[in-house]
């Protein structure tokens, strides 16, 4: 294939489609990502930040951004702001701190707005705070001055997003080059590796294996059945202590301290329970060093795989080809099984499956020498 070939390869698979183009888009000077909940939905908006600040380096991005899910970009390089939306989505604040946000929006004086969801509140209420130009996905009201249809047959969540990219005149070179990306705080780092030497007495000379048994539970939804069956993912714990010589961490929020602990429970070989002992940033630090990080369908392993380390990502009742976590560096592994009717993990990804992936990520990213 011709080098022209390839371009036009390249050009095909950004193809999008104007809906409503109320006026020409110009380059934005003062960019506001407006993209509130939850985790999973903010990580995989990251390439689409990437994806922009690289086009357009001379302009500044903020984030409007919920509670939940601040932690994954506060401290991303190509934030200046972040702007708090509430608790969850907007969808579920008030009168008065509605009002609050969009005095809040319409003091920065934003050019730009990208709205990279179809939920109506968010269309509203970038043009009820004035932001002049706001591109954002067809079907979601005409609140948009630029309104973006995907490319035909496009599932993969990243991608959508990256659309908006694309017709704001991104390249498609740096379309393709665009991931997730995550920052852990130095502070965070620090304490990691303190704690990793200090306390778990692991100093990398044995791989440092992550295993997140939670998610499927945000102000969105509730969906616990997300989860690989806490027995199976023991036995993958035990596998590779015992085939790899791996330490074992085990994490999570709060809520989900019972489930990791069920799961080091049934682990004979000596882990770490620090569910709930962890924010976001640390378990960013603590997944660059990792040789490997096993989680489900949750935002929590989409900021692992942001952060490089190899990812064994499990599926159940949702798609991976829809929510996968975004990457082009090859670190990412999913697994799933299609099913017809309502879902159930007794034909869902089997422990042999599960070591198998674990061994081929372990032996393509294990350190030279």
């Amino acid at each position: 294939m011709s080098g022209g070939d390839r371009a036009e390869e390249k050009r095909g698979r950004w193809s999008w489609r104007l809906g409503d183009r109320r006026t020409a888009f110009a380059p934005p000077r003062k960019a506001l990502i407006l993209q509130p909940c939850c985790l999973g939905r903010v990580m995989l908006t990251t390439p689409l930040l990437a994806a922009l600040s690289d086009a357009f380096p001379a302009a500044r991005f903020d984030w409007a951004i919920s509670d939940w899910a601040r932690q994954a970009i506060s401290s991303n390089p190509r934030v200046t702001r972040t702007i708090l939306t509430g608790p969850g989505d907007l969808a579920g604040n008030d009168r008065e701190a509605m009002r609050a946000f969009l005095d809040t929006v319409r003091a920065e004086g934003y050019d730009t707005c990208f709205i990279p969801s179809q939920a109506k509140e968010l269309v509203r209420a970038a043009a009820d705070a004035d932001i002049p130009q706001r591109v954002g996905l067809q079907g979601a009201g005409r609140g948009h001055t630029l309104a973006v249809q995907p490319p035909p047959g496009e599932r993969q969540t990243a991608r959508v997003y990256l659309a908006l990219a694309a017709a704001a005149g991104v390249g498609a070179a740096a379309l393709e080059a665009a991931e997730m990306e995550f920052t852990p705080p130095d502070r965070d780092r620090t304490a990691i590796t303190r704690w990793l030497v200090e306390e778990f007495d692991w100093l990398g000379d044995t791989p440092l294996v992550v295993l997140h048994p939670g998610g499927g539970d945000n102000p969105l939804e509730s969906a616990l059945n997300k989860r690989w069956p806490a027995e199976r993912l023991a036995r993958l714990g035990n596998y590779l202590a015992r085939v790899h010589g791996a330490r074992v961490v085990l994490v999570g929020s709060a809520e989900e301290r019972g489930l990791a602990g069920q799961v080091a429970g049934m682990m004979p070989v000596r882990c770490a329970n620090r569910a709930g002992q962890i924010g976001l940033g640390e378990l960013g630090a603590l997944c660059e060093l990792a040789s490997l990080y096993v989680g489900n369908d949750s935002g929590a392993t989409c900021v692992a795989a942001a952060t490089g380390c190899p990812t064994l990502a499990i599926y159940g009742p949702t798609d991976p080809a829809i929510t996968a976590p975004y990457m082009v560096n090859g670190r990412v592994v999913t697994l799933w099984r299609p099913y017809e009717g309502a879902f159930s993990w007794a034909n869902g990804v089997s422990v042999d499956e599960a070591t198998a992936a674990a061994d081929q990520l372990l032996l393509a990213h294990a350190p030279a020498g």
